[in-house]
């Protein structure tokens, strides 16, 4: 019954509430981006190009996506310092990379929005009606929608939401392009969608992530004690994730932490950008968990007392993360090869994150990492998308 979810279920169908797409023009200083991200959608802001027509197709003025992951290895690395640094435009520091944003109409079959997102669309513009909102008509779609099963974050996603505290005083606020035409989904709204239907895709969600062919095994990752500016050079295009590991003597690795534009989602990205660039991968990886660098502080606060003050954090922190180490913790979220697609789907949402490492046997040998591309890939594979 699969490919009647995905044939029936229609673009309108996910839009509900949904809001425009957010970002900054190409010209406005990396610190108006980076003040952005905390409150976007997916840890990225859209930038789009300079005079843009409102007229104009909203997807086809987007440069790229600006993620916190980039925010924090371009300042990590910038030898100019950290205030020429915020000055530079993000267009000159965005990837350019517009297949990142995809448009489709109200009617466009789900089947062909996951199509677009498995060829690499992170945001699908869907255009609004006229004459009305994004809202949603659950009738064509009745029986499989499950509205019981609702799953909205942790506690601690919620809670650090509502703490935002990015001081956006030295930069104005994040622009909507094409706002009355258009409502943006994500990856995690599909995903959302698609978890409340699991009884209409049975049996693929109850199968394991291994039997189902969902595990990456191409991960990146960086050695623990290798520098943390390394992880800026390997992290690849999907999942954006790079597993901290300590290699075993026979070759494998175990996970110890990992850096990710949603680890570094709502943080201080100068004092990150810091870390980075004089710390340990694991120092910096802990430094993200445990300590979180004053969290979502913004970048107008001045630098001297941030720098100073999470230094320290970090120091601090890499004691909890030894103390974790020798209990046998983990602070990367993680995943036996054994468990169900539908457990991976929920893990990832409550957390809110775009990856969840898998491990296998006893000693949690790290063998890979479901991303989206992999849930996509498992939902989809006996569903043939129509002819355009």
């Amino acid at each position: 019954m699969a490919h009647i979810v995905f044939l029936r279920a229609s673009a309108a169908d996910l839009t509900a509430g949904k809001p425009p797409l957010r970002g900054v023009p190409a010209s406005a200083p990396l610190s108006a981006a980076a003040a952005a991200i905390p409150a976007s959608q997916e840890a990225d802001v859209a930038v789009w190009r300079d005079g843009a027509s409102p007229l104009a197709p909203a997807a086809a003025t987007v440069i790229g996506l600006l993620s916190s992951f980039d925010v924090v290895a371009f300042l990590a690395s910038h030898v100019g310092g950290t205030a020429a640094a915020l000055r530079t435009p993000a267009g000159d520091v965005v990837a350019h990379q517009p297949a990142l944003v995809r448009e489709v109409e109200p009617h466009t079959r789900l089947i062909e929005i996951v199509e677009l997102m498995k060829q690499g669309a992170r945001r699908v513009l869907v255009r609004k009606n006229i004459t009305e909102a994004c809202t949603v008509d659950k009738k064509p779609f009745a029986p499989f929608y499950k509205a019981e099963l609702k799953i909205t974050g942790t506690p601690r996603a919620a809670a650090a939401a509502g703490k935002q505290t990015v001081n956006r005083s030295s930069s104005s606020p994040p622009a909507t392009f094409g706002c009355d035409r258009y409502c943006c989904l994500t990856r995690e709204d599909i995903v959302r969608f698609l978890i409340n239907c699991l009884g209409a895709l049975a049996p693929t969600p109850l199968q394991s992530i291994s039997s189902l062919g969902a595990v990456n095994r191409g991960y990146a990752h960086v050695e623990a004690s290798s520098p943390a500016i390394e992880v800026s050079w390997t992290v690849p295009a999907e999942p954006r994730a790079v597993a901290v590991v300590q290699t075993n003597r026979d070759g494998t690795h175990k996970v110890l932490a990992d850096v990710s534009a949603h680890r570094l989602w709502r943080r201080d990205y100068v004092a990150a950008a810091d870390a980075m660039a004089s710390l340990s991968s694991l120092n910096f990886a802990a430094g993200v968990e445990a300590h979180g660098m004053s969290e979502a502080a913004g970048v107008a606060a001045p630098l001297s007392r941030r720098l100073s003050s999470s230094r320290v954090g970090f120091e601090d922190s890499l004691v909890e993360q030894m103390m974790m180490a020798s209990h046998g913790g983990n602070a990367a979220l993680r995943c036996r090869s054994t468990s169900s697609l539908a457990a991976v789907m929920a893990q990832m949402l409550s957390y809110r994150t775009t990856h969840i490492w898998v491990t296998h046997g006893e000693d949690d040998v790290l063998v890979g990492v479901v991303g989206y591309m992999e849930i996509f890939n498992a939902v989809t594979r006996d569903v043939v998308a129509p002819p355009a």
